[in-house]
């Protein structure tokens, strides 16, 4: 049969990393042996956009003449999911379908979940086979029962060659705070990986973390809903106590200079905790759910560009939130709910060039409740993690197998301290794992590179998003656009296709843990700091010198034939 929808054949994709290629063959081959509805649940930051667009490709070569439903549950992140599965697979033909978009006819289509609720929208979408749900732990709302129903990837168990669809769910966080089961929709996690791996293993940052007693801040007449606090009650015990003067004074303390979140429970907690850091000399905006598409719009991109250090909000960043440059998660709403609060500092654990860790500030106690272990809970009370179900006493004994192993144990420790004392905010320091190897730098310009060989492998923003280009050190005329790698929407997506060019001779040079690093620099790399202009001190390292040097170096090269049209 010729494939229809123009099925895959070949297309240009970014490389997986072994876990994510261990997640997509688990994911297949739960679909291979009569699984309907498997589910993986993979941290923030780990690549969740990569693992399902392989998914997608290989999924689709197999399933000529069928098409692939990416269901996301905000409006305001259709275009930003379809942006990143552009971005990882750029051959692929993605459509849109929400509000008064209706790009039906593409093979691999990603819409609103609010959208396709209507029955009429969801009939213009025909030959469906594979459903992929973003954020899977919200598919117990009627919104996605309806349309999992409808494609036949729920209720009629009959094989896909029916004609029915199969769905796999991603979510960071498999737990709902009301209660409801997740095994009614998902049959089985096939695949997870926790955070500490992912921090382990370098792909996260590692957080260190300040808990700050607010003594006028009472929870206990605050009345719970749905499993969690009320908001609107948890807003005015917030705008009430010091937690706004708290969270400005361990700011100036502990992260003046570093970017992030501010987590609030209403729009005027958020409000009056973004006035107080703002006042601090903190430059914050506030976001909010009424907050215009523009408005939000610009507002991201003043953050991203450094005009603005901390966004207040109150349930907009919490998910689908791709923001790498933030590294501080001021966490001032309270909450029961396990899931929201990963979701909330896995914010600020993404990677980012001259980052190098991530601050959690808790000013409402949510990390002495909580951590950062990764839980998944299919059926109410019970917990499933890679398939063994564990129940009470089991559960805790593998709790604190976990702890143990990860070396996490209190995370963020330290003693409570009274923000309305003299004495300084007190952080305990947690360095939980090893860091990420890749030597990102950046030019004179304002241009990200990596240093390989012979070669620079340089990031340069362009008219439709970021692309990458590789040069020659020293010989002109040597340029060249990295195929798959122009107009990638995502910073974060562009390293991984800069970082994808480095051949493995190559390599060697962009690791930054040699131990000649730490050594005194030589006579001979101080003379060549000199002809570059480069200013050595007493206290530096070799390895601080020979990153100076790159600069200098690579500033020449870069900046002069970057055309000003492409510069950031």
């Amino acid at each position: 049969m010729a494939p229809r929808f123009g099925a895959v054949v070949s297309v240009g994709i970014l490389p997986l990393r072994d876990y994510q290629r261990e997640c997509v063959d688990a994911i297949r081959s739960a679909l291979a042996g009569g699984m309907r509805r498997p589910a993986t649940v993979l941290p923030t930051g780990a690549g969740k956009t990569v693992v399902f667009a392989h998914l997608i490709v290989e999924w689709m070569r197999e399933n000529p003449g069928r098409r692939v439903l990416v269901l996301a549950h905000r409006t305001e992140l259709i275009e930003q999911a379809a942006g990143k599965v552009r971005a990882v697979a750029p051959g692929l033909k993605v459509g849109i379908v929400k509000a008064e978009r209706n790009e039906t006819l593409a093979p691999v289509i990603v819409a609103s979940v609010q959208t396709l609720a209507s029955e009429n929208r969801r009939l213009m979408l025909r030959d469906v086979g594979l459903i992929v749900v973003d954020e899977c732990h919200h598919a117990t709302a009627n919104t996605y029962l309806s349309i999992l129903t409808h494609y036949g990837a729920l209720g009629d168990q009959r094989p896909a060659a029916s004609g029915h669809a199969v769905a796999v769910g991603f979510t960071a966080t498999m737990v709902r705070g009301d209660g409801s089961a997740l095994g009614d929709v998902w049959q089985d996690v096939v695949y997870s990986r926790s955070i500490g791996e992912m921090i382990g293993a370098g792909y996260l940052e590692r957080p260190r973390g300040l808990r700050v007693q607010v003594d006028d801040l009472d929870l206990t007449k605050v009345r719970k809903s749905g499993g969690d606090y009320r908001d609107g009650d948890l807003d005015d015990a917030i705008t009430d106590s010091l937690a706004p003067e708290a969270i400005a004074k361990a700011i100036g303390e502990h992260a003046p200079d570093a970017p992030g979140f501010v987590f609030a429970p209403g729009v005027e907690s958020a409000r009056i905790i973004g006035e107080a850091v703002n006042d601090a000399g903190f430059p914050t905006a506030l976001v909010h759910g009424g907050t215009s598409k523009d408005e939000r719009k610009a507002t991201i991109e003043r953050f991203t560009a450094g005009e603005i250090q901390f966004l207040s909000n109150c349930g907009i960043f919490t998910e689908g939130t791709d923001l790498p440059r933030a590294e501080t998660c001021v966490i001032a709403r309270p909450t029961l709910n396990a899931g929201l609060y990963q979701q909330m500092v896995g914010r600020v654990l993404r990677p980012y060039p001259g980052k190098s860790g991530a601050l959690v500030l808790d000013v409402v106690g949510a990390s002495a409740r909580h951590d950062l272990l990764t839980r998944v809970e299919l059926f109410g009370e019970s917990v499933e993690i890679k398939g063994e179900k564990l129940e009470g006493d089991d559960l805790d004994d593998l709790n604190d197998e976990i702890d143990e192993w990860a070396s996490v144990g209190d995370m963020f420790g330290g003693r409570d301290v009274d923000p309305g004392a003299n004495g300084p905010l007190v952080a305990h320091e947690v360095d939980l794992f090893h860091g990420s190897t890749s030597l990102w730098l950046r030019t004179y310009g304002g241009v990200w590179f990596l240093p390989a060989g012979d070669r620079y492998i340089a990031i340069v923003r362009g008219v439709d998003g970021y692309d990458v280009t590789s040069m020659h050190r020293y010989q002109a005329g040597t340029g060249r656009w990295v195929e798959g790698a122009t107009g990638v929407a995502d910073l974060s997506y562009a390293m991984a296709w800069a970082e994808r060019e480095v051949t493995p001779t190559e390599r060697t040079t962009a690791l930054k843990d040699r131990s000649w690093r730490a050594k005194r620099p030589s006579d001979t790399q101080r003379d060549l700091a000199a002809r570059y202009a480069v200013i050595v001190t007493d206290d530096m390292r070799s390895g601080e010198v020979s990153n100076a040097i790159t600069v200098a170096m690579a500033s020449q090269r870069i900046d002069p034939r970057t055309p000003e049209w492409r510069k950031p």
